[in-house]
């Protein structure tokens, strides 16, 4: 048999031991370095909105709401067939466009408000009875433009798909409605 060292063997264990131990420690680094790494990605990923998409759909979302009410308080009213026709439209699509919003919006993890607006509601109640169609007509058409107008911006500043997609999308509606509003418009006159 052959005769072994005890300092060798204890020496031989050491470095064994050594060299496991740095390996270990260097792959615990290593894993803590990949979560930093995904933790920052995450994190820039959610704050590179910078909150454009944010203020730009809760203006939206609050002309929406606007266009919903005021359309709500017109067919209660006793108005011309055709206004009372675009209300019914006007709340079926701003009501769709909601929900489209809603469900980007959560799946982007972008909180936006839902507002109470009585502004419009109390403009429409002032104006007289043979005014009111006139007014109700304006404040859509201003509402839609608006509308437009934010999502057109919204399009130009995102660099989200989803975004760009939804508001192309829907400037297209909007514009739709926009001529439908100035036919009646123009009918009136």
């Amino acid at each position: 048999m052959r005769k072994t060292h005890p300092k060798r063997t204890l020496n031989f264990y050491f470095i064994l031991c050594s060299i496991t131990l740095l390996t270990v420690t260097s792959c615990v680094f290593t894993n803590n370095t990949k979560e930093e790494s995904i933790l920052t990605n995450i994190s820039s990923n959610t704050n590179n909105y910078k909150n454009v998409e944010a203020e730009l759909l809760a203006k939206f979302n609050e002309k929406n709401l606007n266009l919903i009410t005021i359309s709500n308080h017109v067919k209660e009213k006793e108005v011309p067939f055709r206004v009372k026709c675009l209300a019914t439209e006007l709340i079926k699509e701003q009501s769709k466009i909601n929900k489209v919003i809603s469900k980007i919006t959560s799946e982007k993890l972008i909180i936006v408000p839902n507002l109470n607006v009585e502004q419009s509601i109390n403009r429409l109640e002032k104006a007289k009875k043979d005014n009111y169609n006139n007014v109700y007509l304006e404040t859509v058409s201003k509402i839609l433009s608006n509308q437009i107008q934010d999502l057109t911006e919204l399009s130009k500043t995102t660099n989200d798909v989803d975004f760009k997609i939804l508001a192309l999308q829907t400037i297209v509606k909007l514009n739709t409605s926009l001529d439908k509003v100035n036919q009646i418009k123009i009918a009136e006159t």
